[in-house]
């Protein structure tokens, strides 16, 4: 993962009051991500995001991103690029640069900036990445394919296999 902790949410450094456009690297391919986006373009009163698929970021002309591309590791989660400053967060620290982005999000920046937030919302991203089927299906999305991510190799198959059987059975509820 591009984690980058020491990074100051919503890419803005303590020292500047400049405020950039911060883009928004996702999967394009996952239906509660999709979602995730709308949403977070409905909240954008500001326009401080530019959202680009995974897909699609590989040929935007930006060469920062590009690169980001070329070094890899971009389909392991949700990462937030501050082009104007080349800083790069990801996962838990991605939503939480989003989150403060967000108008009224500075209310929560003082939270933010306690040394286990990132750490808890690393944690609730990985969390919540591993169990997209079931996330996509209490958000309303039932129909659709959530994401075609597999597991991470190091999880126990026990938990794959019950996973797999949750989804095939509504999620056991």
């Amino acid at each position: 993962m591009l984690s980058n902790p020491e990074v100051a949410a919503g890419g803005v450094s303590a020292a500047s009051s400049e405020v950039s456009t911060l883009t928004v690297l996702y999967d394009g391919d996952c239906s509660v991500c999709g979602e995730t986006v709308r949403q977070l373009r409905r909240w954008d009163h500001e326009r401080r995001f530019e959202f680009l698929s995974f897909g699609s970021a590989s040929s935007s002309g930006r060469p920062a991103i590009e690169r980001l591309v070329e070094g890899g590791g971009l389909d392991d989660g949700l990462h937030v690029v501050d082009e104007a400053t080349g800083r790069v967060v990801s996962g838990g620290h991605a939503a939480l640069a989003i989150l403060d982005a967000l108008p009224g999000g500075w209310l929560l920046r003082p939270w933010a900036m306690l040394p286990t937030t990132g750490i808890a919302a690393d944690m609730a991203y990985r969390v919540a990445s591993r169990h997209r089927d079931r996330l996509a299906w209490m958000v309303g999305l039932r129909d659709e394919v959530s994401c075609p991510v597999l597991p991470a190799p190091s999880e126990d198959a026990g938990d794959v296999a019950g996973a797999a059987a949750d989804s095939q059975s509504g999620g056991g509820r």
